[in-house]
């Protein structure tokens, strides 16, 4: 999917950051859980200094975001192809058909 305009660009942008957002949040959560399994079993972990801890939470979290953030984006592509595609078959649907079999759809539709 191509983005044209500059408000395109923009919900895609918002809807990558949303799931930078998740991700980063949900992976996050992954490195606290292996931090308190590393430090509850390993105790070379525990003298490791509270920044280099911070920094593995942290790694998982940036990783977690990136590629949430990059599955985002290729949904929000297929569906924007989804929606194309599905704009060019109804323009060709009308092309074939025309008005008079949606007007003899909707007829049925009401006395039924």
């Amino acid at each position: 999917m191509r983005l044209v305009t500059n408000s395109e660009q923009e919900n895609a942008s918002r809807y990558a950051m949303k799931g930078f957002a998740i991700g980063a949040a949900q992976w996050a959560g992954v490195g606290l859980f292996a931090s308190g399994l590393l430090y509850a079993f390993m105790p070379w972990y525990r003298r490791t200094q509270t920044v280099n801890k911070f920094y593995i939470v942290m790694c998982f979290g940036l990783g977690g975001g990136a590629y949430k953030s990059d599955r985002y984006m290729v949904n929000y592509e297929r569906r924007g192809r989804a929606q194309q595609l599905d704009e060019e078959t109804k323009k060709r649907y009308e092309l074939i058909y025309g008005d008079a079999f949606e007007a003899k759809k909707n007829s049925e539709n009401q006395q039924a």
